[in-house]
């Protein structure tokens, strides 16, 4: 898998979470919000060299700035793969 496409699964994870991450109900949104660590976690691990590791404690109580972060690494991968020789 590539790393855009690392990308893209994230951000398809997190669309899908998110009505659970803002659930009225506490149990779902405390599970929820263990996935939704999980997928801060596994970014952070397989991007974190390209992004500032402060931006960790933003994004796991922001998943909109989450999404924004995926977006601008992503956009960041396609500028450095048309930059290439």
């Amino acid at each position: 898998m590539t790393s855009i496409e690392a990308i893209y699964e994230i951000e398809s994870d997190l669309h899908d979470l998110q009505p659970y991450l803002h659930s009225k109900s506490a149990l779902v949104s405390k599970r929820a919000q263990g996935k939704y660590e999980q997928l801060v976690d596994r970014y952070f691990r397989e991007h974190g060299l390209i992004v500032n590791p402060e931006q960790r404690s933003d994004c796991l109580h922001d998943d909109r700035y989450f999404l924004n972060l995926l977006e601008v690494t992503r956009n960041s991968y396609y500028f450095d793969s048309e930059c290439s020789p």
